[in-house]
This record gives C-alpha cells, sequence and structure tokens, in this order.
C-alpha cells in the first residue's frame, strides 16, 4: 500500500468513527460548509465589483441576509401569526371529521385503536405526557443551539476558507495534493449549484402552490404554501410532508379535495423538479432520484430527521468523491467530459 492510499484510507476511518461515535457533529459540520459556501457565493461577486476583500464582502452578504429575513419576519409575523392561530383551531376539527369517518369503517375503526394515545404512550397518562412535553423542549432548545453553532461555523469558514482548505489537504500524502485540491474545487462547484437549484426550487414550488391553493379555495393557502417551501429544501419527501396539513383543512371543506390539495402538490413538484431546477443546476448536481430516494431512507434511519434534510447535498458531494476518488483516480477511468 502506497503512502497516498494509506492517508485516504486512515481520513476514511476517521470519519467513519466519528460518524459512529458522534454522528451529530460532522452533519452540523457539513450544514456549516453549505451555509458557508452560499455566504461565499454571495460575497464574492460584490468583493469583484466593489473592490473589497473577500471576507469583507461575506460579512456585509451576512448581514444584509439576516436584515432581510428579519424585515421579512417582522412584515409576515401579523398575518401568519393569525394564520397559525386559525390553523391551530381549524386542525382539531379536521382531525375530528377525519376521525368520524374512519370509525364508519371496519378497517378505519382498527387504525383508530392501532393510533390511541394511550396505548402510543404505553398506559403510563400524565408522566408519560409530562415526559414526552419535557423530551420536545430538550429537543428544541438542543435545536436552537444547533442553529446557532452551525451559523457561527459558517460565518468563521466563509470569511477565510483558505486556511481551512489548506489544513485539509495538508492531512493527505504530497504526491496527491492536487487531486484533491481538484477535487475539493469540483465538490464546491457541485454544492453551490445544487444551492442555487434547491433556493430556486423553494421559492418556484412555494408560489404555484399558493396560487394553486387560491384556485382551489383552500383555507390558509398562504400559510400552508409557505410550509410546503420551506420543506422543499428536503427534495421529494420534504413537499409531501407539508402537503399533510392543507389536506387535512381542505378535508373540512369537501371530501374529494384533498384529492386535488395532494394533484397541486405533485404537479408542482413534477414542474419544478422535471424542468425548472435542472436548467438552473444544469450538470453540476444532477442526482438521480432513485438514488436520492435511497439515500434519504438510509440517512434518515441512521441519523434521523438531520440526515433526511441533508441527504440531498451529502448525495451530491457522494458523487463527486466516488467518481474523482475510485472512478477516476483508483479504477483509472479517463474524467467525465464537462458540459
Amino acid at each position: 500500500m502506497t503512502r497516498s492510499q494509506a492517508s485516504v484510507l486512515i481520513l476514511l476511518g476517521l470519519l467513519l468513527a466519528l460518524f459512529w461515535l458522534a454522528p451529530e457533529v460532522p452533519l452540523l459540520g457539513f450544514a456549516a460548509v453549505l451555509l458557508a459556501l452560499a455566504l461565499r457565493a454571495g460575497g464574492e461577486p460584490l468583493a469583484r465589483r466593489t473592490g473589497l476583500p473577500p471576507w469583507a464582502a461575506v460579512l456585509i452578504v451576512a448581514t444584509l441576509v439576516m436584515l432581510a429575513i428579519g424585515l421579512a419576519g417582522w412584515a409576515a409575523a401579523a398575518p401568519l401569526t393569525e394564520q397559525a392561530k386559525e390553523l391551530a383551531q381549524q386542525l382539531p376539527r379536521s382531525l375530528e371529521t377525519l376521525r368520524g369517518k374512519l370509525a364508519d369503517t371496519g378497517w378505519g375503526d382498527w387504525v383508530l385503536r392501532q393510533l390511541d394515545p394511550g396505548r402510543i404512550l404505553g398506559g403510563g397518562g400524565a408522566e408519560n405526557a409530562a415526559a414526552a412535553a419535557a423530551s420536545a423542549a430538550s429537543t428544541t432548545l438542543g435545536g436552537l443551539g444547533n442553529a446557532v453553532l452551525v451559523v457561527l461555523l459558517a460565518l468563521y469558514l466563509a470569511v477565510q476558507p483558505e486556511g481551512y482548505l489548506s489544513g485539509l489537504r495538508h492531512l493527505f500524502a504530497p504526491e496527491i495534493e492536487g487531486r484533491v485540491r481538484d477535487t475539493l474545487e469540483d465538490a464546491g462547484h457541485t454544492l453551490r449549484g445544487w444551492l442555487l437549484g434547491q433556493a430556486f426550487a423553494m421559492v418556484v414550488a412555494g408560489v404555484l402552490t399558493w396560487i394553486g391553493f387560491l384556485i382551489l379555495g383552500v383555507p390558509l393557502a398562504g400559510l400552508l404554501a409557505t410550509i410546503i417551501a420551506v420543506l422543499n429544501f428536503i427534495p421529494v419527501i420534504g413537499p409531501l410532508i407539508g402537503a399533510v396539513p392543507a389536506m387535512l383543512l381542505a378535508l373540512t371543506q369537501d371530501p374529494l379535495m384533498p384529492l386535488w390539495v395532494l394533484g397541486i402538490v405533485v404537479l408542482v413538484q413534477n414542474i419544478e423538479g422535471n424542468f425548472l431546477t435542472p436548467m438552473v443546476q444544469s450538470r453540476t448536481a444532477d442526482l438521480p432520484p432513485a438514488l436520492l430516494l435511497v439515500t434519504q431512507v438510509l440517512t434518515g434511519a441512521l441519523f434521523g430527521l438531520l440526515g433526511v434534510a441533508l441527504a440531498a447535498p451529502i448525495s451530491a458531494l457522494a458523487l463527486v468523491l466516488v467518481r474523482r476518488g475510485y472512478v477516476e483516480g483508483w479504477l483509472g477511468w479517463p474524467p467525465r467530459p464537462t458540459a
């Protein structure tokens, strides 16, 4: 075994050990890398046009993004809060309507018995409910802490990426340093393309879904479309999860309307996934749908919700690493022609 091969295998073993011992750590680090790439994508053009140092441009972009999010949240707080209150009031009615319809059928009655809260909680009553509430609160606080950590890491990585990239390259043997540099550049280009495509997909999915819901007369169309747009960050699975509350509310309007709601969500996803997003991503992050779905199931089983959320960029990165490191580097196939 050569020194270059040994260096790759040692780092791969350390990465696998980290995933085994503390899987959340590399996933949060990867999320920070994605956010750093997004900040650099906005900061580099600003630096070229203004002559500012890249780090200053990145900080300006980060500040503008936070201000934009704050202003958008302030402007949308009142209507979204009102719609959220209405959603909280209407969803129990929708669930009760669904429960009544299911109770009228034999198989529906069996489903309701299986979903009985006492059965699910194991008959523990108030103690189990209190434990569940405490667990939910702990999870929420942990999620907020992780979000702050990701933002801080992303700022450090985006402001001065050269030092971190140089350190990463020096973990490999000197004779493959050039190949490692090319692989990192290719991976960065691919992840940027994926981020651009997903941002575009989220906006398009939200607008088209909102228009469709307005035409159907679905209650709280704006809020429900926003939920679907945000969950569109998770391809394939996310929009279907987001469609559930919309279908429940539509059930209060007409028994067949949930099917129309689902049809609109599926139609929008087909338009966005088959025509619009590929035009934006081009060849940078063209993920096969079957591979993406398998990766989502696998990462979800291994790492939970965070794994599902990051399955698509993980797939994009894995394709680059397999092509560069195994197909071209180990097997010796010629590099793939660029578009």
